[in-house]
């Protein structure tokens, strides 16, 4: 028997690749932009938006919500100058797909619907009288789907005192589409990257919840609001977090990241070995505008630098910054690359100590003074398995 949810599950895929596709930095963004659009039918929440788009989420959108969701990402992609998903441009398309899925679950007695405050809050004035006027598919689906709905509220902490920079530049050049060259100084504006890679998406967090898994100890790694907070005090320097996911070898990453207050670093890991004070590949951007690839030697007390950049153009650490790292095994040793804001760096370790490891997220201060911090903001945060190389 087929399962009931496929559909659903199709649907879901299909709006994140929609919401990739728009290049918000984050799914607060989306939601700021979801109340701006014409109509003033209200927005959706950044939580709601979490769920849209998760396929293992097993909730319907209503109508009205679906509607704001994909008005607010073709609105975004064209303002951004990009192609559309295959199909994902022609609401008449999403509409019927809206309506395969519903009829689809109805049959089975599918999910409820997402009851979405943002939109309860804002979009009563919104009249859906103004949206039936597109076309009478979207009047027709909106009763049916008021008619079916039921609603239902439904450390790595290093003991070191001082960070000892210790620059080892072997070989870092930039992505491109050929085989990597050494050497080379450029940068180039990129999209987003993972999605690229073919890979199995294994982890999306925006941290609305507090039980996903990770590592909370109150004044260095915990919760806050929606985001994941990480503060590097001085006396300790560097905290980390290990992600809630199994060691992998061949891993990509993307995270929306911020830099909330005092002068440090933000960043991700990989491939780390076990253990508090072990070594592990750190991709990471500063509060002065560096950013690069790295390997965390804690037992040592220091970092050695593969490759960096002394100042990406435009970047503000203290807004949403959006960074993403992959690493792979190549025969010719640990591909590492760095993405930030869509600019690429690539790093090839040849002789690479670490074949695989644990995941995670790192920040660090320069502030010495005694009770002196930097705190470091996690707002989202995707992971991928890919294929061997």
């Amino acid at each position: 028997m087929a399962d009931p949810l496929h559909e659903l599950r199709v649907l879901k895929t299909q709006l994140r690749e929609l919401r990739w596709t728009t290049q918000a930095d984050s799914l607060k963004t989306l939601a700021r932009a979801s109340g701006r659009g014409p109509g003033s039918r209200g927005g959706i929440s950044k939580a709601t938006i979490g769920n849209i788009i998760n396929p293992d989420n097993p909730t319907m959108p209503r109508w009205e919500t679906y509607e704001i969701f994909i008005d607010t990402c073709l609105r975004l992609i064209d303002q951004a100058g990009v192609e559309p998903p295959d199909g994902g441009g022609d609401r008449r398309i999403w509409r019927l797909r809206y309506i395969r899925t519903r009829d689809a679950l109805g049959e089975h007695g599918g999910p409820n619907d997402i009851v979405d405050d943002a939109t309860a809050e804002g979009s009563t004035t919104a009249g859906a009288s103004d949206v039936a006027d597109h076309d009478s598919i979207r009047v027709e689906a909106g009763a049916a789907v008021r008619r079916r709905r039921r609603s239902r509220r439904p450390i790595w902490l290093t003991a070191a005192t001082v960070l000892v920079v210790v620059v080892i530049v072997i070989g870092w050049q930039v992505m491109d589409d050929a085989k990597p060259e050494s050497h080379s100084a450029r940068t180039e504006p990129r999209s987003s990257f993972c999605t690229e890679l073919g890979g199995r998406l294994v982890l999306e967090d925006s941290f609305d919840k507090t039980d996903t898994g990770w590592p909370q100890d109150a004044g260095h790694t915990e919760y806050a609001s929606g985001a994941y907070r990480l503060t590097a005090v001085a006396g300790t320097q560097i905290v980390h977090a290990i992600a809630p996911v199994p060691a992998s070898t061949n891993t990509c990453m993307e995270a929306v990241v911020r830099i909330e207050s005092g002068l440090g670093g933000v960043g991700l890991t990989c491939r780390g070995e076990p253990g508090l004070f072990t070594r592990r590949y750190l991709f990471t951007v500063s509060s002065t505008g560096h950013w690069g690839i790295s390997m965390g030697q804690p037992a040592e007390s220091r970092v050695s630098v593969l490759a960096s950049q002394d100042r990406l153009p435009g970047l503000r650490v203290d807004e949403a910054t959006r960074i993403g790292a992959s690493c792979r095994t190549t025969i010719d040793g640990a591909d590492l690359v760095i993405s930030v804001n869509g600019h690429r760096m690539r790093y090839l370790d040849t002789q690479s100590p670490l074949p695989s490891g644990t995941l995670g997220v790192v920040a660090w201060t320069w502030l010495m003074d005694p009770g002196a911090s930097s705190s470091s903001l996690i707002e989202e945060i995707r992971i991928w398995e890919l294929p061997s190389s």
